[in-house]
């Protein structure tokens, strides 16, 4: 079938063309090479498609028929093509992204809108949740994960794409009714709204200090720091996520002398996806534009 797809491709060429030697001019190849292929083609239909003379060639009714139908499978081959090059150079469809719930807040969402911006035509279908979900089996394209214990298998790879600072905040009423403090020590008897999944130990590093009472435990961004506004306690979260209501004063950095740990951000999508696919376009693009930085503010 592939020979002669090639050699219809060919009689193409010879019957437009309208000599062999132009046909083999366009084609780069030589005329009795040409000639060959046509000849082979006649032989495998069992009927002659094109009247030979030494000074022209015509199209037998076969040839004419033949003709019409390689058109229309050429037409068709190019539109094919075309489609898939429109594809690549505007890619579309749907990509499935699973992130932690803060990422819908500024400046993290920007990536999602950036993205939007650059390819119109791909469709973000995001799930947001403070849940680790397991990505085997969930349909997800990429997951946004702040850290990659859970990639337990050479079925994925992870990217990073970034770092965030970790900070701890209160409301300024909430800090201005107790002591300043100066230590994590310090912290002990404060109250802790507990939103990010991380341990005290992972906060304070090497201090040893004991673990604030926690008050509330919410996997949800915005419930925990609707607590925090309201003044019931402090919260640990990133630093890129409260920077302008610090700055503005809705809210007071703790401890701004001492430096926290920072989170590093990844992207783990599965290690079989092509080099085309839109997970790694999503991934090159946030990778390109800087992801998710301290550089943002």
């Amino acid at each position: 079938m592939i020979d002669q797809l090639r050699n219809m491709a060919i009689f193409q060429c010879v019957a437009e063309l309208g000599t062999f030697r132009k046909a083999a001019d366009r084609l780069n190849l030589s005329p009795s090479v040409v000639s060959h292929h046509v000849s082979k083609l006649e032989e495998q239909l069992g009927t002659p498609l094109l009247y030979r003379s030494t000074r022209r060639i015509s199209l037998t009714e076969a040839g004419a028929k033949l003709l019409e139908a390689s058109q229309r499978m050429s037409m068709a081959a190019a539109d094919g093509l075309s489609a898939i090059q429109r594809q690549a150079d505007r890619p579309s469809g749907t990509l499935r992204i699973t992130a932690a719930t803060p990422t819908a807040h500024t400046p993290l969402v920007d990536n999602y809108t950036r993205f939007s911006a650059a390819y119109p035509d791909v469709q973000l279908d995001i799930h947001l949740t403070d849940s680790t979900v397991p990505l085997e089996g969930s349909g997800f394209d990429v997951a946004i994960r702040g850290r990659v214990q859970d990639l337990d298998d050479s079925s994925y790879k992870a990217r990073k794409i970034g770092q965030l600072q970790l900070c701890l905040f209160a409301a300024p009423s909430y800090a201005a009714a107790r002591p300043r403090a100066t230590s994590f020590a310090d912290l002990s008897n404060w109250d802790w709204v507990r939103a990010r999944p991380i341990p005290w130990s992972r906060v304070v590093g090497t201090e040893m200090a004991k673990e604030p009472r926690i008050v509330v435990t919410a996997d949800n961004y915005t419930l925990a720091r609707r607590y925090v506004e309201n003044g019931l306690g402090f919260m640990v979260e990133a630093y890129e996520l409260v920077a302008n209501d610090i700055g503005a004063g809705r809210l007071v950095q703790l401890l701004p002398d001492i430096e926290l740990p920072q989170i590093d951000i990844y992207a783990i999508y599965p290690a079989n996806s092509p080099q085309d696919s839109l997970a790694h376009l999503f991934v090159d693009h946030i990778s390109a534009n800087r992801g998710f930085r301290l550089e943002q503010l």
